[in-house]
């Protein structure tokens, strides 16, 4: 019988063998990038490799989601390990030999070393599976970056056959350096709802205003009004971002529109506060209505809570980490992010990990989500084994 420590010393060279065909894999991934909902190409590459392991998945979960069970031969207990699959609609310059070959299409969030590193984990864990005790289910979800997927997926009964004891996540952070990880003890990134509203007034000609309801200016109304929620509601110690992305509105330059439409995004690092923007938003169009006659449609939709981490969950991930990498190359990151992860409504339901892996690139200082986004590919190898290892340690 193999001990634990033997499981453990079986990452590394597991890992080293099959780290050229992960790699591999990510680069074709890469060259060929699919957004929310469509990443046909990309489950099918992950059946492939899946069936290749001999372990059991089931496709189209969630639109497009892939869920996969490695059962160990021995009775234990069920971890989970998620991967996001989509791409951004941004244009991939020339230079890397396996840049984007999709126009209009890249992964430039680094979703393509995500999926990878959850199948090297798979190919990993795979060859102990006799020694394993437990079960390990890997989640490849859909739609991250519109933060639809995994809520999808959850709809579509993920959990319902097996609800893991644990969940890990993982998002490779370019401004990290490479060999390091970052993690935040509590809230690691923002709640994300999203707001649309349709202002809707009675439109006229520019010479008769007073036969009108101007449907701009009260747009403009709105937008002042808005920007003291954060201001003037919010307590300054919390966190909160109230967004305004788009407007559209009028038809020509002599015609008093008729109606506006706006969409905005909230971010907040606390659910309560969250709910306050709501409130304030619901008065403020209350208001407008009936300081200026307006009429108005709201639509408002909570698409991710925030993403917590569960302490003794985390505790035990990060001793792994240290052990691995070393003390001073696990850093306590000295903010959370306001950026969002759909990835929190696992992390609601099942206690959590989640790690930000550095990937940074000496001498290459770029972010996530921008056309000169790299990521440096030793980054991989080793988040494939410090994955693994973590699996492990939250099996024993």
């Amino acid at each position: 019988m193999a001990s634990a420590t033997n499981l453990l010393q079986a990452v590394e060279p597991s890992a080293d063998r099959w780290m050229d065909e992960v790699i591999a894999l990510r680069r074709g991934i890469h060259e060929h990038p699919e957004l929310a909902f469509e990443e046909h190409e990309t489950a099918k590459r992950i059946q492939e490799f899946l069936t290749r392991l001999g372990i059991a998945c089931r496709t189209g979960v969630g639109g497009t989601g892939v869920v996969a069970m490695l059962e160990g031969a021995k009775p234990g207990p069920t971890v989970a390990i998620r991967a996001d699959m989509d791409a951004l609609p941004m244009s991939e310059p020339a230079g890397l030999p396996y840049a984007s070959k999709v126009p209009g299409k890249m992964h430039s969030c680094g979703h393509d070393a995500h999926t990878a590193i959850a199948l090297g984990v798979a190919a990993v864990l795979s060859d102990v599976r006799a020694e394993l005790p437990g079960r390990v289910m890997f989640i490849f979800q859909p739609a991250e970056e519109t933060l639809t997927g995994a809520r999808a997926m959850l709809d579509a009964g993920v959990f319902d056959s097996a609800k893991p004891d644990a969940i890990l996540g993982f998002h490779n952070w370019p401004q990290l350096a490479t060999g390091s990880v970052g993690w935040h003890p509590e809230a690691v990134m923002a709640s994300s709802d999203s707001f649309d509203v349709t202002l809707q007034g009675v439109a006229g000609h520019g010479a008769h205003p007073h036969l009108a309801v101007d449907a701009i200016v009260a747009a403009a109304q709105f937008i002042d009004q808005i920007q003291t929620i954060v201001s003037r509601e919010i307590a300054p110690i919390s966190s909160a971002v109230v967004t305004i992305g788009r407007i559209h509105g009028g038809t020509v330059r002599n015609i008093i529109a008729s109606s506006v439409e706006l969409n905005a995004s909230v971010r907040t690092l606390e659910s309560d506060i969250a709910e306050r923007i709501e409130a304030a938003v619901r008065r403020i169009l209350e208001g407008l209505k009936t300081g200026m006659r307006i009429g108005y449609d709201l639509k408002w939709t909570k698409l991710t809570p925030v993403l917590r981490n569960d302490k003794p969950t985390m505790a035990r991930v990060l001793n792994v980490a240290r052990d691995m990498l070393g003390p001073a190359n696990v850093i306590e990151m000295p903010f959370p992010s306001m950026g969002s992860e759909d990835y929190a409504w696992f992390a609601e339901r099942v206690p959590s990990a989640h790690l930000r892996i550095g990937s940074k690139i000496d001498g290459h200082d770029t972010a996530i989500h921008r056309p000169d986004y790299q990521l440096n590919e030793r980054m991989i190898p080793l988040a494939t084994k410090l994955m693994s290892r973590a699996v492990l340690n939250l099996m024993q």
